[in-house]
């Protein structure tokens, strides 16, 4: 197999996995708005695998150019330059990974914004809470008596 053969397919591989990383972070994000966590963490599990395969293949590649004799960190651009055939092809699955990244980027710049924005929420409704079953340390009217400064009343 060709240098250009293997590197196809390693970029193949790595484009099916950020393919399926792009609809997890789509997925992630109802999930996120919908405030499930269960299926949260399920997503987070699935996207480890993803990132997993992502490294291995990533690995691949990198031996790939040490095998023949390639600067392992040279941008795809450059490397297209270098094969005198294929061109096209290489440089059309250097389009779509480049194009899906930024997609992930976006999506994941999102999804941490809600997240955040959740956990402001929580923390304000925790602060609400724990303030409003504080008791009061000054009252003009009731001196000596605990002023009763509750959310909730428990009487049954």
């Amino acid at each position: 197999m060709t240098f250009k053969d293997e590197l196809i397919n390693i970029l193949k591989e790595e484009l099916d996995a950020l393919i399926s990383l792009k609809e997890l972070t789509y997925d992630k994000t109802d999930v996120i708005v919908n405030n499930q966590v269960e299926e949260l963490q399920e997503i987070i599990k699935k996207e480890e695998e993803l990132i997993n395969r992502m490294a291995l293949a990533e690995e691949e590649r990198i031996n790939l150019l040490y095998s023949w004799g390639v600067e392992k960190n040279i941008p795809l651009s450059r490397l297209v330059e270098k094969v005198p055939e294929g061109k096209e092809e290489l440089t059309d699955l250097g389009e779509k990974l480049f194009n899906l990244l930024e997609d992930i980027k976006i999506r994941n710049d999102l999804n941490s914004q809600l997240i955040e924005e959740n956990l402001q929420w929580l923390d304000f409704n925790i602060n609400l809470l724990t303030s409003a079953s504080t008791s009061a340390t000054y009252d003009k009217g009731k001196k000596g008596q605990e002023v009763k400064n509750k959310l909730f009343d428990r009487k049954v």
